[in-house]
């Protein structure tokens, strides 16, 4: 499991490897599912306006829940 915290301060610091960092995590989110293998990753950002390009064929999925600010702890 891999956790990252204040991402978007990671983000506003190194956005290119800020990006590079999540594209390498979605690539081993798919391999561990191929070979039917557990794979977790956290993102934690205060900012509900952070976006990331997709570079793949699969976009970064936020949490839905964590979208509205009511719903920030």
């Amino acid at each position: 499991m891999l956790s990252f915290i204040d991402y978007d301060r990671f983000a506003a610091a190194c956005p290119k490897a800020a990006q590079a960092v999540l594209d390498i995590t979605a690539d081993e989110a798919r391999r561990a599912a191929v070979l039917q293998r557990r794979f977790f990753a956290l993102a934690h950002s205060n900012n509900p306006d952070i976006r990331f390009e997709t570079r793949r064929s699969q976009p970064i999925m936020w949490n839905s829940d964590e979208w509205a600010d009511s719903n920030r702890g």
